[in-house]
């Protein structure tokens, strides 16, 4: 998931938890057990993914809310209410009349989903929803038997793009480049541990699912913190 330095701006300033605390308190009583979304009905985002595989989303992937997105990302992954809107806020392009959106509605190319993905083809390639196994091990190949960390990740973003320019893709632009940014180090933001091994990066990204240890831990996962490991990515990628 995106948002912009604006949209941060809103998160500040964001005091209508009513309807995501009402949210919170259902989410909570349900059954949170695994079972995988088909795969028509899915999002890029395997994190959007997995909170519908596990039931903190409703389970069909459908008819979702901001403030149910917002209770989500709390609920499971304890992310702080100003970072939770922060996230949530970005799917307001896609949203319906009624105020909900599907899964799958985040294909849209340029507005959430982007290319130079670390798993997923660009979207002139055809499919833009699809993880891809290869491309996956070559991001946990570039660590080298190692965890996977800011530094291996600035090693597969820039491999990323040089594979993105060498077929005919077009450079991101500004706004692109940083939500680019952000998306990229997503998982390591939710791992809190920031070193994740390759067995669970294998299994987040195969099976689409938070694993216990995640929904277990209750470090605040900060809108401070994403910005932050953004800028040292970026700084491994120009400076490293």
């Amino acid at each position: 998931m995106y948002f912009t330095v604006f949209s941060a701006i809103q998160a500040i300033f964001n005091f209508n938890t009513k309807e995501r605390d009402e949210d919170r308190r259902r989410i909570a009583k349900e059954d949170h057990s695994y079972d995988r979304l088909n795969i028509t009905l899915r999002a890029p985002c395997p994190g959007l993914n997995a909170l519908a595989n596990q039931g903190y989303l409703p389970r069909d992937g459908k008819n979702i809310t901001l403030p149910m997105l917002e209770a989500a990302l709390m609920e499971a992954l304890h992310m702080t209410g100003t970072v939770a809107h922060a996230l949530a806020i970005q799917m307001k392009a896609v949203l319906r009349e009624d105020g909900t959106f599907d899964l799958s509605d985040s294909r849209m190319h340029n507005v959430l989903e982007h290319d130079t993905s670390l798993t997923r083809l660009d979207f002139r390639q055809g499919d833009n929803f699809t993880m891809q196994p290869k491309m996956l091990e070559a991001m946990i190949a570039d660590a080298e038997g190692g965890p996977v960390t800011l530094k291996t990740l600035a090693k597969t973003y820039t491999r990323r793009n040089r594979e993105h320019k060498a077929s005919g893709g077009q450079p991101l632009g500004a706004v692109m480049t940083f939500k680019d940014l952000l998306i990229k180090v997503g998982y390591i933001n939710t791992e809190t541990t920031g070193h994740p091994a390759p067995e669970q990066v294998r299994r987040f990204w195969t099976d689409e699912r938070f694993e216990d240890y995640l929904l277990d831990n209750p470090e605040p996962r900060t809108l401070r913190g994403l910005v932050w490991k953004a800028a040292v990515l970026w700084w491994h990628v120009h400076f490293w």
